[in-house]
């Protein structure tokens, strides 16, 4: 879409035509079902989270270890291949604060996709209007951008603020159940470069 804007006329008298008209009439069209699509993704995506808050959550994130599946229940059981690893009170206490933290950033991660692909139908529908109006193609990647980083940087900036919370609880529990330490993968890196992804707290969108 940005390609063939950079291909229209400034002049906003001409109006596109032949194959380019052609092409923005079914872009329209497209953006259309586009929509609808979205909207049956954000039913599925509301009920894959509630169906998540009452599903195990798989604690192998890092296929590279190749470690035991390991799993926490809703209950705060850890599982290891199956098999119930006995916990005391305080122990099991730790677990489900650590499934707590971990069901929120995942939450907010699974909101952000589905945000990200919303912004990607809205930068289109952007594009097709900027062109309709003979702007340069520059001037709707700008917009474009700019319009994904103030829908999608707040976004990130609240799943980042969660990091820290979710590394405390990993610490604790891994120094309280030895059996949790293998997984235990996250470091202060990970917090230390969420929302810093070139270097300098700004985002490139």
């Amino acid at each position: 879409m940005l390609a063939l804007a950079a291909c229209q006329p400034a002049d906003s008298s001409k109006t596109p035509a032949g194959v380019a008209a052609k092409a923005m009439d079914e872009a329209a069209n497209s953006l259309g079902d586009a929509s609808q699509e979205m909207e049956k993704a954000r039913q599925e995506i509301a009920t894959a989270r509630d169906k998540l808050a009452l599903a195990n959550l798989s604690l192998n994130r890092d296929t590279t270890q190749h470690l035991a599946k390991a799993e926490i229940t809703p209950a705060g059981d850890l599982l290891i291949e199956g098999k119930r690893i006995a916990t005391t009170p305080e122990q099991k206490a730790l677990v489900l604060a650590y499934r707590h933290e971990l069901l929120g950033v995942v939450g907010d991660g699974m909101a952000i996709g589905l945000e990200g692909a919303r912004v990607g139908i809205d930068a289109a529908a952007t594009a097709l209007k900027g062109m309709l109006s003979g702007q340069s193609g520059d001037d709707i990647g700008k917009q474009a951008g700019e319009q994904a980083k103030a829908k999608l940087k707040p976004m990130v900036a609240q799943l980042c603020t969660r990091l820290p919370g979710l590394l405390t609880a990993q610490q604790a529990l891994s120094a309280a159940l030895p059996e949790f330490a293998p997984y235990a993968t996250m470091d202060q890196s990970d917090v230390d470069d969420c929302g810093d992804a070139n270097g300098d707290g700004n985002w490139t969108f």
